[in-house]
């Protein structure tokens, strides 16, 4: 070992461990119901999202420099969007707990988990 143990690094490592995964958790979800939903969708719509889709993706592999990452390499070039996006939402959760604001997707929830806006009717 380097030296005795320290808890609170420990500690600190930890939560941001659980922090990232749930990023990574939270753009994947996202993606997730993106492709639910063009599953979903009837035919103009689903295919107006698929088109819509497609091209966001096609963007997200295009921005990365061909010396970073090779152009055929789709996957490395997902992962490093994916990468970017949960970096993204981590960068907000960090600033809105500086600021003292609600979390960054708006939603206030209550005891219950029921968050205005999300019901039914909302």
């Amino acid at each position: 070992m380097n030296g005795p143990f320290d808890a609170e690094a420990f500690a600190r490592e930890t939560v941001k461990s659980i922090e990232t995964g749930d990023a990574y958790a939270s753009v994947l979800e996202r993606r997730v119901i993106r492709l639910e939903e063009i599953v979903a969708a009837r035919w103009p719509r689903r295919w107006f999202l698929r088109r819509k889709l497609a091209r966001e993706i096609r963007a997200s592999v295009a921005i990365w420099d061909p010396g970073y990452i090779d152009p055929g390499n789709f996957h490395g070039r997902r992962i490093s969007w994916a990468s970017d996006q949960a970096d993204e939402i981590l960068d907000r959760q960090a600033r809105a707990r500086e600021q003292g604001w609600p979390e960054p997707d708006g939603q206030d929830r209550g005891e219950d988990g029921w968050a205005p806006g999300t019901g039914f009717l909302s």
